[in-house]
């Protein structure tokens, strides 16, 4: 296929996904409300919010990209209006990484490398939350590094990697692929070792200043490091990893990310591979203990966000290796689990809109709703949600259905 036919597979392949994600904006939900009603409120100035962002803890403490979002849903009020806009910085940011990583790739992969990284579960579901502003700004940064590096700036690459931990500490997975990129021979030991220096050094700034706001490992701390959920957390990160979702256990899995380190030929390769995704196991740790088991409305909606960085950085390997044919076949579970995700999705935020819509023509406020697993206050729009057993309506987890009484 000439090169002109590849450039415009590419940038259809662009304007599909981004139709596809305006049309996912339906409704604001879970995260996305509750930072909007908190950010959003007069009660405090934006010196206040940005203080208390910079200060306190919020189950953790990401504060580069936190400040923008308080930033922006201060100036943007509107409840019909500032979410979107959020979403679209996460829409944003996510087509500037795939812009640079496109560009260090060979033009015969950027269609599939396209295809793979916007119609996957993980991008999916990044740009229809802006609550996943931290994965989508860490990972734009990690491209910038990964450029810099390639094109041997180094150090400068190293800072940039050490910036993206205050966006979110899953910025820690770039330094297991710089033993990658070494194994692989697309940089030196030097190179590693010369990026790898300031991005430790600037994470370990990260992790301290990080723990005087949320104690490492605490009960306050979204990462939980109690031993008995590592195995499951690796295993379960292993079956899923390609299809990028939790909705129900499998052993297909498996075969694909068995099929993937085969596909990497070269023993040196395959062992920092397996290295790189151990280490992701111990960033997620706790985070991959269960599944959805057919329930609809459940907070592994959103688990497709975790794998973004670290499945991105195992295309990019793949790109770069110029392994056409693995990244073919790998379409198959990512294209699966993108479609799920995108499905479950707008189910969910419809059942949200159905919330609001009814709450907004109700005459009694606020209106409430018998939902235990995520409460919500909204005094915008007068809803009510939380463990009531004597509500107005109730939420069926399993298929989204509104019952009044």
């Amino acid at each position: 296929m000439n090169e002109r036919r590849l450039t415009q597979l590419q940038w259809l392949a662009i304007a599909i996904w981004t139709v596809m994600a305006v049309r996912l904006m339906i409704a604001d939900v879970w995260d996305e409300t509750n930072g909007m009603l908190a950010f959003s409120s007069a009660a405090m100035s934006l010196g206040q919010k940005l203080q208390f962002v910079l200060t306190q803890s919020l189950g953790f403490w990401r504060p580069l990209p936190t400040l923008v979002v308080a930033t922006v849903l201060h100036f943007v009020t509107d409840f019909d209006v500032s979410w979107r806009v959020l979403r679209f910085l996460n829409i944003a940011m996510l087509l500037g990484a795939l812009t640079i990583l496109l560009r260090l790739t060979n033009r015969e992969v950027r269609p599939l490398l396209t295809v793979a990284f916007l119609f996957s579960g993980s991008a999916v579901i990044t740009a229809g939350w802006y609550a996943n502003v931290f994965d989508a700004s860490a990972l734009l940064l990690i491209a910038i590094a990964l450029s810099l590096l390639l094109r041997g700036k180094d150090l400068a690459a190293g800072v940039v990697i050490g910036v993206a931990f205050f966006c979110k500490e899953t910025a820690a997975l770039a330094l297991p692929f710089l033993l990658v990129l070494y194994a692989a021979k697309h940089i030196t030991f030097k190179q590693a070792l010369r990026a790898g220096i300031p991005a430790t050094v600037l994470g370990a700034i990260y992790f301290i200043l990080r723990s005087k706001i949320v104690p490492f490992g605490g009960a306050g701390d979204v990462h939980g490091f109690d031993t008995q959920y590592f195995l499951p957390s690796l295993l379960n990160l292993g079956e899923s990893f390609w299809e990028q979702t939790l909705k129900s256990p499998g052993y297909l899995g498996f075969v694909w990310l068995a099929f993937f380190l085969v596909m990497l030929r070269r023993v040196p390769v395959i062992a920092a591979t397996i290295v790189f995704l151990l280490a992701t196991a111990i960033v997620y740790w706790g985070m991959f203990i269960e599944y959805q088991h057919g329930m609809l409305v459940h907070h592994l909606n959103f688990i497709g966000r975790l794998y973004l960085i670290p499945v991105t950085l195992m295309l990019m390997l793949l790109a770069l290796e110029r392994q056409r044919i693995a990244m073919a076949v790998l379409l198959l579970p990512i294209l699966f689990g993108g479609i799920v995700t995108w499905r479950d999705h707008a189910r969910v935020q419809r059942m949200y809109k159905r919330v609001y819509s009814t709450a907004m023509r109700g005459n009694v406020k606020p209106l409430t709703f018998h939902y235990p697993a995520k409460p919500l206050d909204d005094t915008v729009r007068g809803v009510k949600i939380g463990d009531i057993p004597n509500a107005s309506v109730t939420i069926d987890p399993k298929t989204g259905r509104l019952s009044y009484r």
